[in-house]
């Protein structure tokens, strides 16, 4: 026997909220667009994490093909990266999203639903690659002044050789990375692989 669809409210406030987002007036909102109050779920903490306690309560008896509605998107998450993978999490799960002072509602059929999933995925997605070509531009400009960047290179024979002549004097590993331009991790390994064979 299937049951029919819920629809359930979420409220969140942090310390960092202002008065125009207080927990009454997010309830008084989602009590004016009918979400019963026994179908609400709050929380009082920062949306840093989700292993918040109403948010965790929720999600435990949500089911596909029910519906979240908060009265702003913010409450979701403080920061887009977040509220497009928690948003793609409940699209997974045929768990619609309504926010009512944005007029989202991912349920309807709408050209403008559809736009806003395709939007919030393509926006981390353009996040991710924008990242990855930071990096890599870090990288490139490190390679133009000369630094080195990656994994340091292995040590040559000649410089193994040196690197145990200078271990019998008794040098240091750290002086011994300084001479050689490495890090003391990779003369240590070094003289480990070279002394145990």
């Amino acid at each position: 026997m299937s049951t029919l669809p819920v629809i359930y409210g979420y409220a969140r406030v942090s310390k960092a909220d202002d008065e125009s987002k207080n927990l009454d007036t997010q309830l008084r909102i989602l009590a004016e667009h009918g979400i019963r109050d026994h179908l609400v779920f709050t929380d009082v903490a920062s949306s840093r994490s989700l292993q918040r306690p109403g948010w965790q309560a929720l999600m435990a008896v949500i089911q596909p093909g029910d519906t979240v509605v908060v009265a702003f998107l913010d409450r979701f998450s403080r920061n887009f990266e977040d509220g497009v993978r928690i948003q793609a999490d409940l699209t997974r799960q045929d768990i619609g999203i309504v926010a009512i002072r944005e007029n989202i509602d991912t349920r309807e059929g709408s050209a403008a639903a559809k736009f806003f999933r395709r939007s919030m995925l393509a926006q981390g997605a353009y996040q991710v690659d924008s990242a990855s070509e930071r990096i890599k531009m870090g990288l490139e400009r490190a390679r133009a002044e000369g630094r080195r960047v990656g994994r340091p290179p292995a040590l040559s024979g000649e410089q193994l050789e040196q690197c145990l002549r200078m271990s019998e004097e008794g040098v240091g590993l750290r002086q011994i990375a300084r001479v050689m331009q490495c890090s003391p991790g990779t003369v240590k390994k070094a003289l480990v692989a070279a002394l145990g064979s």
